[in-house]
């Protein structure tokens, strides 16, 4: 590929009268251990030379004054990062910063490994940042406090997506430190940063979704649970069948099974589109679902997207007999197996999904929650009151998500089927204990009957021994 001619840039007058008498006078020019060779009968370009540490260094120049400048100044930009390089100072300081963050989304961030939806969602979290770059033609040396400020000013009217986005440029500049773009003192200003909202806004943090399902839903009685209770599945899934042909099973199969969403939606009928890495199968003769896979950008993502903490596991399908709602989710994925290999045979469901989008593809989670779940949360009450960003625009969190039912079945894996803490992690792929008791095992609208409950059996049981 041909290299692009390199911008003119104007000398200034000092610059430009030296440059002008080396050429009249055909002698050499030696400024910053740099020599300037002006052109001559055998040569009609300018030639600039000098080294580091032994290794020749040069650039070339049409005859004007202004490429000529800007070869030179190129030249003296390599010399100083090869110095700041051996000192070690950021070498590659003068570097364009859109470039180096478009680079660094490009390569799948610091550790290359971002895959499925990472690069989008970083993409978006960059995107103000490289416009503001580009519009200021700002380097890396310049990334500031204040740019960062700006930056998010623009970027976000939320407190919660700036803590987002910050974490995000702060992981960015550390990345930069040790491949030479950034230094500590960069990094440390960065780090100081902390969205404001714009002046005279009424802004107010909005609480997360548990603790605003708490305050609204709650009651004397009643602590507002943040986990759906049995009956709240029942109520979710009857109303999700309106919106969506296996909502219904959706929900149970979630509820029960505890995969994640990006998992669950991948389940399949075929053992060949699972060993492909493309759906986690439903292997009715052990009565498990070999969960190992999860859904990545679109349906035709490479196989091996391993499921989230590299966990390969077999959720084994609770009998009905142990399903508080008594749906039979067992008996479900056997009837909807049978269905989905024969609409694969028929080319209407290419993967053999047990719940297929429309056209049979693998359903958007994204669109799936706005245009299915939201309704469906809607009918039933659980939108919350209105709250705002600080552009006043209103906005709503919902009591539960997709996400929710998971939750369930953590609490009825711990409450009520007795899993141990390891078959626990086993079989939800938890990363570790302490975020299973953080997240999954909270309080639902009926915890503190179970608590009634719980004393009223032992105050039974302490009567019938004490008679025996």
């Amino acid at each position: 590929m041909k290299t692009p001619r390199r911008k003119a840039i104007a000398p200034d007058a000092k610059f430009a009268r030296m440059l002008t008498k080396a050429k009249q006078e055909g002698k050499k020019l030696v400024t910053d251990e740099i020599t300037i060779i002006p052109p001559s009968t055998k040569d009609k370009y300018w030639t600039l030379r000098a080294s580091f540490r032994n290794t020749p260094k040069s650039r070339s120049s049409r005859d004007d004054l202004g490429e000529v400048n800007a070869a030179y100044l190129d030249l003296s930009a390599e010399l100083q990062s090869l110095r700041n390089g051996a000192d070690g100072m950021p070498e590659n300081a003068h570097q364009s910063l859109a470039d180096v963050i478009t680079n660094y989304i490009d390569q799948g961030g610091p550790k290359h490994e971002w895959r499925g939806k990472t690069p989008q969602n970083r993409t978006e979290d960059f995107s103000h940042l490289i416009a503001l770059a580009e519009k200021q033609g700002l380097k890396c040396e310049d990334l500031n406090a204040s740019t960062v400020r700006t930056f998010l000013s623009t970027a976000t009217k939320s407190s919660k997506r700036a803590k987002g986005i910050l974490t995000t440029v702060r992981t960015f500049v550390k990345w930069g430190i040790g491949t030479g773009y950034f230094s500590t003192k960069q990094f440390d200003a960065v780090a100081t940063v902390v969205w404001a909202a714009p002046k005279g806004s009424n802004y107010k943090a909005p609480l997360s979704r548990r603790e605003q399902s708490k305050l609204h839903f709650g009651t004397d009685d009643i602590a507002g649970g943040e986990v759906p209770t049995h009956d709240q599945v029942v109520a979710i899934a009857d109303e999700l069948q309106k919106h969506y042909k296996f909502g219904s099973a959706l929900v149970h199969v979630s509820a029960n099974l505890g995969t994640r969403a990006n998992e669950t939606l991948i389940y399949t009928a075929s053992k060949q589109v699972h060993k492909k890495g493309l759906g986690n199968y439903v292997d009715l003769s052990e009565e498990v679902v070999r969960v190992h896979w999860q859904y990545g950008k679109n349906s035709t993502d490479k196989a091996g997207r391993v499921t989230k903490n590299n966990k390969f596991r077999s959720v084994v399908i609770p009998p009905v007999e142990n399903i508080a709602t008594q749906f039979d989710v067992y008996a479900w994925l056997k009837q909807r197996s049978k269905e989905a290999l024969e609409e694969q045979a028929a080319g209407t469901n290419p993967l053999a999904l047990i719940f297929p989008g429309p056209k049979g593809r693998v359903i958007n989670l994204n669109s799936f929650s706005s245009e299915k779940m939201r309704p469906t949360l809607d009918a039933l009450g659980m939108k919350m009151p209105a709250y705002y960003d600080a552009a006043g625009k209103e906005r709503h969190m919902y009591r539960f998500t997709i996400h929710s039912f998971r939750d369930r079945y953590g609490t009825t894996a711990a409450d009520e089927w007795g899993y141990s803490e390891r078959q626990l992690l086993e079989q939800g792929s938890w990363a570790d204990s302490e975020t299973v008791r953080k997240f999954y095992l909270g309080t639902t609208d009926g915890t503190y009957e179970s608590v009634r409950d719980l004393h009223k059996t032992r105050k039974a049981f302490k009567k019938v021994r004490k008679a025996s």
